[in-house]
């Protein structure tokens, strides 16, 4: 129940009846932002000297919006797709799948993917307790930021939170993906659930549940 906009690409809405999703995709200097109406939007942002490549492409497939942003004069193309996978009353979970490749010769792309938040936790399914994201070379599986208003948890499945870094503060969620060299013409790809959540919605078991969903289906061929 995507609508998106036929004349400015990466402007578009999920609206079931239960979850609005409103995103801002167009990239370049408009960035890419999700706002789910449950706590603080959460945006995919370049590092560095970087700049996002600007959205020209984009179609509907089933509950799929792909959208494709040619190199140009940015360092790296981008691919982006998004689909709601679950919508009930309180709760809404969303795949979101990047691939960046490049026609540059020496490259070490980043992409962030962040929020705000009050206050931030992790989850190692399968181990007892919350535990401290640790920052470095990989994270938890299950990040949660919290906020007044609800919780929105990134979860990254057994191909991607080894390869994904912290850098998360006090007050905002950060995962860094990508970062690795990426040689000329090869395709690299990261694939996230993103779950939003109210605090009447939250439990521990659901979110580890959702998790080893992702960890069992398969990867997208796109």
């Amino acid at each position: 129940m995507w609508t998106i906009d036929s004349t400015d690409a990466g402007i578009g809405k999920w609206d079931d009846g239960t979850h609005c999703v409103k995103v801002d995709a167009r990239g370049a200097g408009h960035g890419i932002e999700l706002d789910c109406g449950q706590g603080a939007p959460i945006s995919l942002c370049p590092i560095d000297s970087d700049a996002l490549p600007a959205a020209c492409e984009q179609y509907v497939r089933g509950d799929q919006w792909h959208l494709n942003y040619p190199q140009g004069e940015s360092s790296y193309a981008l691919r982006l797709s998004l689909e709601p996978l679950e919508s009930k009353q309180g709760r809404m979970v969303i795949e979101t799948c990047v691939s960046i490749q490049t026609d540059l010769l020496d490259l070490y792309p980043k992409l962030d993917i962040e929020t705000d938040c009050n206050d931030i936790d992790s989850i190692v399914p399968g181990m007892p307790g919350d535990h401290d994201i640790v920052a470095g070379s990989g994270t938890a599986p299950i990040s949660i930021a919290k906020s007044e208003s609800g919780r929105c948890s990134i979860l990254l499945g057994p191909h991607d939170h080894p390869f994904t870094t912290n850098h998360s503060t006090d007050t905002k969620l950060r995962l860094r993906l990508f970062g690795d060299f990426l040689e000329k013409g090869v395709i690299r790809r990261a694939r996230l659930w993103i779950v939003v959540e109210n605090d009447a919605a939250y439990e521990t078991s659901a979110l580890e549940e959702t998790w080893q969903r992702l960890s069992q289906s398969p990867l997208p061929l796109t």
